[in-house]
């Protein structure tokens, strides 16, 4: 499923998804042993120059999009071996970038994947 709408932003010079994976995180040998690490990852939309309406029709896209993913995620989240498998969907900070290029709108979004050790 996430393969899927991944594969639909190569298909479309319209949008653009960047993942950073920094391999930051934390180790919790507490309660579970866990290692959970921080992923971010970018969605942007195509917008126009100097004109807001568009910009704004892009942001809402990308976030669309974005929430689009995370609903996957969450369904792959539970099954190991699945790309999404630890995703905690319980929080995902969202912060608003752009113009980048001086037409793509979107977001960074942070979050959180969880795994024993």
């Amino acid at each position: 499923m996430v393969e899927d709408m991944l594969k639909s932003f190569t298909e479309n010079y319209n949008n653009c998804l960047i993942v950073r994976d920094s391999g930051d995180g934390h180790l919790n040998f507490r309660d579970r042993q866990l290692d959970t690490a921080y992923h971010t990852i970018y969605i942007f939309a195509k917008g126009k120059m100097n004109d807001p309406l568009a910009n704004l029709a892009a942001k809402r896209s990308a976030m669309a999009k974005a929430i689009e993913l995370f609903k996957l995620m969450k369904i792959d989240a539970g099954d190991f071996g699945d790309a999404a498998y630890g995703f905690d969907d319980s929080k995902i900070d969202y912060s608003e970038i752009g113009p980048v290029g001086q037409q793509y709108f979107g977001y960074s979004f942070s979050f959180l994947m969880e795994h024993q050790f």
